[in-house]
């Protein structure tokens, strides 16, 4: 090395000199305008030049014209992180070929200057161990034609250049067929350009293997569903000549785990169903209960009571009817408990004469209680897709709004009007009473189970929850709004909607 490069180059110039000077590898330097201030002796062994040959010549000036951009990439990433990166690139010989080579370097700054660092070493065997391994072996594409998977080669263009046994058995082709046709051309729209997104991001980041799925078109028009790992494809020059690839058909598997997901759907369903009617049978049987009880207290009451005749009499007929309903409660469960018929159970219900029913109850069943209800109705019939668990969701609601109602006078306006959401009719329902209110943090919670368990909570009461869930079993939906918007001591307003009856 001449006087300039001693003072100007970071190798060193000591203890570590004969070191860098005796390693089988070529240890590089240059600035960052790529000018070689730094070889040591071995790249006249491994490329023919002689150190002189090289310091002061631009280090691009041997690489491949092909290189020439991935090695510029390294090179600003290297700048840019200050990482160790590594490249694989073809240098010039003296002798007029090029030679694969292996480059690992990093920017190293030493007295206010900054230059590259690189160790590149010749991985020509290694290449040709490779070429042969792939091109030269019999027994490799022996094994490759009897092996239960499907492998494929294309080139850059995405033409097959190899298929074998599987591949052609599978999708109905002989070889003759696919060699030449574009990948892609086989494989459906939907996720055509997926997979040539995959094969392109492998190309220009150099990623050595990517794993996808995609659906193919067999020779007789029937699709099916391939799963495959794909790799990079090299010469014996390292050049990047296209990709090769295993698959196999996974349509049976596909298939297996569509029906085991609808059946784990199913039977979640049905035992969600389950719950409800057993939540169902619970609630209401309970109420019949204590109507029946509370019945029998008054009748023994009024029975050491002269003249209280007329008042036993109305007793003993609203215990009928709860015995009654109880007795209807028990057919409709066991009627709507066979859950694979649920949708069979829905038809169309005249909804104003339920609704009067429930009326007529609650009002039977609260005599004590003053208690107005006005029911707004744009015609006398209407009908609404639901079953006999209708009754339920106006008993429900009715009771809550005369129990959650501190008035002397308790009013209840029913209003009844029809709505379309997404091309789809229902029947709007909203019950709007002068009772306590709802608060808004408790308005989105009032219709969950883990509200109605709440201890000490002055809740709207576990037939909510199940309001709900009759609601959605009819493809409807429930909200609650104040009664005056803004001030929810005024009252609620209970909304639901039910599809009309078409």
């Amino acid at each position: 090395m001449n006087e300039d490069n001693n003072n100007n180059s970071l190798m060193p110039e000591m203890g570590y000199f004969n070191l860098i000077n005796s390693i089988l590898d070529v240890v590089l330097e240059f600035r960052l305008d790529f000018t070689i201030t730094y070889i040591n002796p071995q790249v006249q062994e491994v490329f023919g030049y002689s150190p002189k040959d090289l310091i002061g010549k631009k280090s691009t000036d041997f690489i491949h014209p092909d290189d020439v951009p991935i090695v510029l990439e390294t090179i600003k990433r290297a700048i840019k992180t200050r990482d160790i990166i590594s490249v694989e690139f073809k240098l010039h010989h003296k002798k007029g070929y090029y030679l694969p080579v292996f480059a690992r370097g990093c920017l190293v700054e030493n007295n206010n200057q900054s230059k590259i660092i690189a160790v590149l070493r010749d991985v020509t065997e290694i290449k040709e161990s490779q070429r042969k391994s792939m091109e030269s072996d019999k027994k490799y594409r022996e094994i490759i034609e009897n092996i239960e998977d499907g492998y494929y080669e294309v080139d850059l263009e995405g033409k097959y250049t190899y298929v074998n046994d599987y591949i052609c058995r599978y999708l109905g082709m002989s070889k003759e067929k696919l060699l030449g046709t574009i990948s892609t051309q086989i494989v459906k729209k939907n996720t055509r350009q997926e997979i040539i997104k995959i094969f392109s991001n492998m190309y220009e980041k150099n990623l050595p293997k990517e794993t996808f799925e995609s659906q193919v078109i067999r020779n007789d028009g029937k699709t099916r569903t391939f799963e495959g790992t794909v790799y990079l494809k090299y010469d014996s020059n390292g050049k990047k000549i296209g990709f090769y690839g295993f698959t196999h058909d996974i349509t049976e598997k596909k298939k297996s785990e569509k029906k085991l997901k609808e059946s784990e759907k199913k039977y979640r369903e049905l035992y969600d169903r389950a719950e409800l009617y057993k939540d169902l049978f619970y609630h209401d049987i309970n109420n019949i209960l204590s109507n029946i009880k509370l019945s029998i207290d008054l009748s023994q009451k009024y029975l050491d009571e002269p003249g209280k005749e007329n008042e036993i009499k109305d007793l003993y007929k609203l215990i009928r009817e709860q015995f009654d309903r109880g007795t209807k409660l028990i057919t409709n469960v066991r009627k709507l408990s066979n859950l694979e018929n649920l949708e069979k159970s829905l038809k169309s219900v005249e909804v104003n004469k339920v609704l009067k029913d429930a009326i007529n109850f609650l009002k039977k069943s609260m005599q004590s209680r003053d208690i107005n209800i006005k029911i707004e109705s744009p015609e006398k019939k209407i009908f609404a897709r639901t079953n006999e668990l209708l009754i339920d969701i106006f008993d429900n609601i009715l009771i809550n709004s005369v129990n959650y109602n501190e008035n002397i006078k308790k009013e209840i306006l029913i209003r009844i009007s029809r709505d379309s959401i997404k091309q789809v009719s229902y029947i709007k329902f909203e019950f709007i009473d002068n009772g306590i209110g709802i608060l808004d943090k408790r308005k989105k919670i009032i219709f969950q189970e883990r509200f109605s368990k709440e201890k000490g909570s002055k809740g709207m009461g576990f037939g909510l929850t199940l309001v709900k869930k009759i609601i959605e079993s009819y493809k409807g939906k429930i909200w609650v709004e104040d009664r005056v918007d803004g001030d929810y001591t005024q009252g609620s307003n209970f909304v639901f909607l039910i599809p009309e009856a078409i």
